[in-house]
């Protein structure tokens, strides 16, 4: 489990898996940035999922 800075007040739980190196006790320092590219990639890949999908049911 993180405690988030400052106050402590806020959980998030990580699988262990995921944080190898790491102890009780260690400080992380975790950025999270917005990948606007990669959403963008991500939604067409979708729609073009929803594409396929739908000219196979019009063919059916």
């Amino acid at each position: 489990m993180l405690l988030v800075r400052d106050d402590e007040t806020i959980k998030i739980n990580i699988p262990l898996f995921l944080l190898p190196a790491c102890k009780e006790g260690d400080v992380l320092d975790i950025t999270i940035d917005r990948d606007v590219q990669e959403a963008e990639d991500a939604k067409e890949r979708v729609d073009g999922l929803l594409e396929k999908l739908k000219s196979k049911s019009d063919d059916q």
